[in-house]
């Protein structure tokens, strides 16, 4: 299967995945008619995913995922950014997407589902870090220095490998909640706590690009946590440190998508 098509989201027009079943359809349908293909779309179970990278946005439509490997969708984005595909990560809902044979279907992607893309080792690119005005935003000195990544224990014991993901999930995220916290304050309308002054447009964008990136990096290094099988509290560990991340993530994209819709 080969790539699949796709635009940015800044474009005003996609060209139609033709499927045979669109094809069968279209003695009746019209697809000059937008509201008449997208029906029809949606009938033959084709779906289109949203994919972030860093700030561009991707809108791909997918006209079998239940046909439609992971690999495709990674090659298309490859072609896209022009990163290897072997160095692509895509990561949905807090978690990372491994397998390239298993199907778009099989790993829960429907309509409108949005995806985060990332390089290898979590890279994504950001403008530089703000300088000037923009230390009230990224929240004191230090607030943006990269953390070494601390080494998985050598153990055979459960509890402490559970201790220690609970140790890892609040050293990369309670550095990061003031920042989050001050971020939200001034992006999002109905924050109650709305300081008198606002960053500039542009600085705020490159919060939220800094935060975006460190929150992603925090979920991969969550992700390359090595638990035995059969260990189970250990997992239901990572899981809840990846909800509490994921949820910051959210609460932030949240609050830049409110902040946007005011505009510059």
């Amino acid at each position: 299967m080969g790539p699949l098509s796709l635009h940015r989201e800044t474009q005003f027009s996609v060209i139609p995945m033709f499927t045979p079943l669109f094809l069968a359809k279209a003695l009746t349908v019209s697809f000059f008619n937008p509201f008449r293909r997208a029906a029809a779309e949606r009938e033959s179970g084709a779906i289109t995913v949203q994919v972030k990278w860093g700030r561009e946005r991707f809108n791909i439509p997918i006209p079998q995922p239940s046909l439609t490997p992971l690999s495709t969708l990674l090659a298309t984005l490859s072609s896209q950014t022009s990163l290897p595909v072997d160095s692509l990560k895509l990561i949905y809902k807090g978690a990372v997407l491994k397998d390239p044979s298993l199907t778009i279907t099989s790993y829960g992607l429907k309509e409108g589902s949005q995806l985060v893309l990332v390089g290898k080792g979590g890279d994504v690119p950001i403008a530089p870090p703000p300088a000037g005005g923009a230390s009230a935003v990224a929240g004191g000195a230090g607030a943006g220095v990269a953390k070494k990544k601390q080494k998985q224990p050598d153990t055979t014991s459960e509890p402490v490998l559970v201790e220690w993901i609970a140790n890892l999930v609040q050293s990369l995220l309670n550095p990061l909640l003031p920042s989050i916290v001050t971020f939200i304050s001034q992006t999002h309308p109905k924050a109650t706590n709305r300081p008198a002054h606002i960053p500039p447009f542009e600085v705020l964008q490159k919060e939220h690009a800094r935060l975006s990136e460190m929150l992603l990096k925090a979920l991969l290094e969550l992700d390359g946590v090595d638990i035995p099988s059969g260990w189970a509290d250990a997992r239901k560990e990572r899981k809840e440190g990846v909800k509490r991340i994921q949820g910051e993530l959210n609460r932030v994209d949240e609050a830049w998508g409110e902040r946007k819709r005011i505009g510059g």
